[in-house]
């Protein structure tokens, strides 16, 4: 489609997450005549992109770890069940999507909200209130809901036509499916998973480093892995269950940080975050012993080592 005042190509930047509705969302602009160009955005909260199909569309990545732990410190319109702030993380997410916009030429903004597929943010009430959040009130294309929906600007100005966007409603998947295998798609992942800040556990952790003044990216990074105290004075124990969580806390642990392992026997790593005062580092000690399979260590036997440098070795090493 091109723009019947400009004579060129119409074309928006869709917030592409990669799952099934942003994915069709995509394909269905595109069979429109829409020039479609994915925006993901990638944080430390957000699970890794999948690999699977991608529509043939120009890609950017942005990440915006820091911008989401600002929401959550301080969220204007509060949090979902545990730790989501998410109408402002979708608000911030038009505003970026539309600066977007304006870098690339493009006309509108789009997303694969589906009205009523999620509580919180995808309601009429709330997409009305997040565009004008974000100055973008109706600038913002959901195609597969398009039909139920205001006339959108792009609408309006016979940049796309509402006959050719869909009226799914609700959280079930069928339709969704039922279009994918139309169009030969089906290498998409599972609606399973998603934003950190929905699981309990984690939301805990946020809030506990938030109320510890911890409530940096970098922490948030290391206290994705490993068992999580408080301690004492108000410094955070991240230990290692395993391998894997110990491999973890060592790449992810942050300048300032300091790390702690048995000296000659195999066990969990540590990573201590904040203030490490006498007791905090005492009790990081203890926790490495007590998680070991060598309970009756000294907690002389517990090396220490900030971030960044090398791990101490056996004396005559």
């Amino acid at each position: 489609m091109a723009d019947p005042q400009k004579d060129r190509p119409v074309v928006a930047v869709l917030l592409f997450s990669g799952g099934l509705d942003s994915i069709l969302s995509a394909e269905l602009l595109r069979r429109a005549g829409v020039e479609v160009i994915l925006l993901q955005h990638r944080s430390i909260f957000f699970p890794p992109h999948s690999e699977g199909y991608v529509p043939p569309c120009r890609r950017v990545r942005r990440d915006i770890s820091e911008q989401m732990v600002a929401l959550v410190a301080d969220p204007d319109y509060g949090f979902g069940k545990n730790a989501n702030p998410c109408l402002d993380c979708k608000q911030m997410m038009y505003g970026r999507a539309w600066q977007e916009a304006r870098r690339e030429g493009a006309d509108f903004i789009a997303t694969g909200e589906v009205l009523g597929q999620r509580p919180m943010s995808q309601r009429r009430d709330a997409f009305r209130r997040m565009e004008k959040g974000a100055d973008v009130v109706g600038l913002v294309v959901r195609p597969l809901s398009g039909k139920l929906l205001p006339p959108t600007v792009p609408e309006q100005k016979g940049l796309i036509r509402r006959e050719d966007m869909l009226d799914i409603h609700g959280r079930g998947r069928r339709r969704q499916m039922e279009l994918a295998a139309e169009w030969g798609i089906s290498d998409y992942p599972s609606p399973a998973g998603g934003c950190r800040l929905t699981d309990p556990n984690f939301a805990e952790r946020v809030f506990t480093l938030r109320r510890l003044g911890l409530l940096e990216v970098t922490n948030l990074r290391a206290a994705r892995s490993g068992r999580f105290f408080e301690l004492p004075g108000g410094a955070v124990a991240l230990v290692g269950r395993n391998e894997e969580d110990n491999a973890s806390l060592e790449g992810d642990a942050p300048p300032g940080a300091l790390l702690l392992e048995l000296d000659d026997h195999p066990g969990p790593l540590a990573c201590l975050l904040g203030e490490a005062s006498s007791e905090a580092l005492d009790e990081t000690r203890r926790l490495v012993i007590r998680y070991s399979r060598f309970k009756d260590l000294p907690v002389s036997a517990v090396k220490v080592w900030p971030v960044g440098e090398c791990r101490p070795t056996e004396e005559g090493e």
